[in-house]
Parts: C-alpha cells; structure tokens; sequence
C-alpha cells in the first residue's frame, strides 16, 4: 500500500471498529445513540450509504455537495425509552427530516431525562479522499480568531481503515507569524492528556500546518524527509489530513508534532537547551542578542514561566554564557584552529547546511525559524529543521516557488544569519565532511526522496483536488505539482553538486 510508504515508515495501527451492538435490555437511565446513517436503499438522492460517526453529543457525516439533504431518512440504533427531533417522535428507516439546517436528535431515557446529538453533515466536492479526516468542533462553535486564547473543542480523527480512530477532548487556537495572516489558517492543538494520534507517539500538542502557499502541498513534508534521511535527531513526521472545522472542510493540512521538550519530542533532558534564533523576537524575559554576532535568541527551553525573578535572571545569564562561550571561538581571531568543534557538532551542521541548500530555505540568512539544541554537558546541534514556506525557490512577487534553482543559500546582503553560519565554510574541516556528506547523499537517499514524492503525491491526490476547489491555490491535481517539485529538485541538486564540489 503507498499509504505506508509515504508516511516516514512509522508503525500503523490499523482500524478497529468501536460500534457496540445494541442490546434488548436497558436501565431506566440509558438513552444513547448507537449507530446513525443514511442508506442508500431508503434515499434516492444518495449515491451509496453514508455512514455516521457517533460522538457525545455530535454524529459526523460527510457527504457529496451534489445531494438534496433536505429530504433524508436515517437509520439508527439507539439505548433507551424513545427518540424525538424537536416535538416529533422519531422512527428509525421511517422520519424523514430536513438535513440541510441544523439538526438535533434526543434521546429519552425512561424517566424522562433526555440526551441530544446534534447531526452535522460536512459537504465536499463528489471528490473521494483517501487520507484521515479530522473533524474538530469548538464549544458553541465558537470560530477561531486567536493565537493566544485557546478554545475547547470535541476532536473525532476518522484514520480511514489506515491508522487507529480517536475521540477525545482539546484545546484549539491560530499559530504562526506570516501564515496565520493567509486565508487558510494554520492551527496548534492542545489535548487533555498525552494520547497517540496518527502512529505518531503520545503528546498532548500537536500542529496543523495549512500550506496555503505550497502548490505541491507537501514543502513541509518533504524537508522533513530530507532531515530524517540524512538521520537528523527529532526531524518531524509528516501525516496528510483533511480538517474539518465547526462543520466547515478547511482543506489538506500536514499533522506533525510541535516543537517541544518531552521525552517523545526533543529529548535534552532536563538539563538540556533548546533555542530558537529568530528575528521574530516574542516577549521577555527568555531573550537575548548574542554579544558576539548579535544573534537574536528565544530560549524554548527551559521554560521561564514558572520560575521567581531571581531564578530567571540566573538562569539567563547561564544560558548567554554558555551559548557566548561557544560564539565566542567563532568570533575569534584564530578560528577555526580552535576547539570550537568542543563545543558544535560539525555532523549536525553539515546536515542541517544540506536540507536548507536543497530547499533553497534563506529564512537561516536573517536567521528565522532556525533551532539549535543541546544537552547538559553537550555539544550545540542544529535541529530541528522548520518552516519552508519561503522555501523551494519561492518569489514572492510571483507568488510561486520552484523558480531560480541556481540561486546561492546565502544572500549577498550582510544579514546576521548568513554572517554567522557563512562562516563555517571558512573551515577545511567542515568544507570536506560537507562535500563528503553531500556526495553520500546524492547517491544513496536522494533517489529515494525522489520516490517519497511520489508517493506521497498519489496518496493525497484527492484530499489535494478537495483543497484546490475550496482555496484556487495550486496547479489543479497532486501529480502535476509533484512532477514540477521534482523537475526543481532535480535541477538544485545539479546547481549543489557544482557549488559543493568548488568549496
């Protein structure tokens, strides 16, 4: 199945299905709804039965846009005393209702204490879908305006046979700096309580990235796997999904893991760092500008928040000090013929110098988005890789990646990220494990994320053609914008093989 080759070879744990059976036999207390669809058999609109999903208080279903939803019957299995749509008494196979407004089901038990459904029925383009489907409905279906204020929500993901279903509770709220200013907006979830989602291990937040610019829907994806072929510590998984919010379809998102410090994440140990260099400096107290470089870092971790004011101000001044003593050899005179590789994993450079080279991401240039970590005692890695909107040959005032493929990473401006990373190439060191880290990859793993595009591009095929009838960004199908990404692709790795091979 290309499903499973796609997804960055991690273990599937495959459907199982959690209807119960109904039983005859019920205490005065009970009043479920056990199964709810629409067959076929019973209504002439519908193309095939529509199966619904029964939550605590939602039944999800999705449908053709192409259906008359204002004449459907239901089929349905319920636990206790009867079932009514406002004052009518319902009949399972028999009532028919009016599924193009909002509607509720209740469920009475036999002393009278009712529960109700609210049936929510999401519309698509007669276009089928084969990646899961997350559905996420907010507390009063309270829309999402906010990168700061979390909103509680219900989250049901329908893992389509492929990955295990999963119902729960979350928090949901807006993310990102430029992305979250774009029609589609990317989200960050926030569970109760560490749950697996996907295949992917146990967490409690999770992203949604939107990839409203990306034509082939998978530049993330795609970076990702590069980290993760060259062996990058904590590169991210990439699982494509359809989101839908408050009964609205968003488009094709890419699921991934946040960016965090947990033992499932970015493991440093508690005594670790993990840092951030960006311009798009957040607010105090971790933060500060590098004395050498003036380079502009957010300390992720540890976490300021719960800590006095003696003990943030100690532990600033720990965390600059060490990263300073380390810039410091940078800086100095006689690098690189000092121990500064003591303190810097060369390996972890090199790969890190590789994924933003073939991507063409300049965002290191300024530098944005661009994460260092360490633990105790440790050397500074590079890691992980993030954020490649602006990456693949993007121009901004086209509007469109995949252009110049010949351009340099580093600008010609002297921007503080390009003054600080340029400067390793002035080691003989890290020039001759680039060129030989680079030949190995070309060779043996670039051929084979040349196959992963392909891959994935056919899995999302209809969740891409779902998503180009709702935002109009794109080239139209996921074949042709893979095919252009490679073309791309292909032609960087020519432009890297000359560039590299003349350090």
């Amino acid at each position: 199945m290309r499903f499973q080759v796609v997804i960055l070879f991690i273990s599937f744990i495959f459907f199982t299905s959690c209807h119960k059976d109904k039983s005859s036999d019920f205490s005065a207390d009970e009043k479920e709804i056990i199964s709810f669809k629409f067959e076929k058999e019973l209504n002439s609109s519908l193309p095939e039965d529509l199966e619904g999903t029964v939550l605590n208080s939602e039944i999800l279903l999705t449908a053709s846009e192409v259906i008359d939803a204002s004449a459907l019957t239901a089929t349905f299995e319920f636990a206790g005393e009867s079932v009514y749509v406002k004052d009518k008494k319902q009949e399972s196979g028999v009532d028919e209702n009016d599924f193009s407004k909002p509607i509720t089901y209740d469920v009475f038990d036999q002393e009278g204490n009712s529960k109700s459904y609210a049936v929510k029925i999401t519309t698509l383009p007669d276009i089928k879908s084969e990646v899961p489907h997350i559905y996420i409905t907010t507390d009063g279906e309270e829309p999402v305006v906010s990168k700061e204020n979390y909103l509680e929500a219900d989250i049901f993901v329908d893992g389509k046979e492929v990955y295990e279903d999963f119902e729960g509770r979350t928090k949901i709220r807006g993310r990102g700096n430029d992305s979250w200013n774009q029609p589609k907006k990317p989200y960050k979830l926030k569970l109760f309580d560490k749950k697996e989602i996907l295949g992917l291990l146990p967490g409690k937040k999770w992203i949604l990235r939107s990839n409203y610019r990306a034509e082939s829907l998978m530049l993330d994806a795609v970076a990702f796997r590069m980290a993760s072929l060259l062996d990058m510590p904590y590169s991210h998984h990439a699982v494509p999904v359809d989101i839908t919010l408050n009964g609205e379809y968003m488009g094709s998102y890419t699921f991934t893991e946040q960016k965090e410090v947990k033992s499932n994440r970015i493991n440093v140990g508690s005594e670790g760092l993990y840092l951030n260099l960006d311009t798009y400096m957040h607010k105090p107290p971790g933060l500060f500008y590098s004395e050498f470089f003036e380079l502009p870092v957010m300390i992720r971790y540890p976490k300021f928040k719960n800590f006095s004011p003696s003990e943030v101000e100690s532990e600033l001044e720990r965390i600059k000090n060490d990263f300073e003593s380390f810039e410091e050899k940078v800086a100095a005179a006689d690098f690189p013929e000092n121990d500064y590789l003591d303190d810097f994993d060369a390996l972890e450079l090199v790969n890190y110098l590789i994924v933003y080279n073939l991507s063409l991401n300049r965002e290191i240039n300024h530098p944005k988005s661009t994460f260092v970590h360490k633990h105790k005692n440790g050397k500074y890695k590079m890691g992980p890789v993030w954020d490649f909107d602006w990456a693949f040959g993007y121009d901004a005032n086209l509007n469109q990646h995949f252009t110049t493929p010949e351009k340099p990473l580093f600008v010609s401006e002297d921007l503080i990220g390009k003054t600080f990373f340029s400067k390793f190439l002035e080691d003989p060191e890290i020039i001759e494990l680039y060129k030989e880290r680079w030949n190995w990859f070309r060779t043996n793993k670039f051929p084979m994320l040349i196959q992963y595009i392909e891959d994935y591009a056919e899995v999302i095929e209809g969740s891409y053609a779902l998503d180009y009838d709702k935002w109009g960004q794109g080239v139209g199908d996921a074949e042709t914008a893979a095919a252009e990404l490679i073309d791309w692709l292909n032609q960087r790795a020519a432009y890297m093989d000359g560039y590299i091979s003349g350090l």
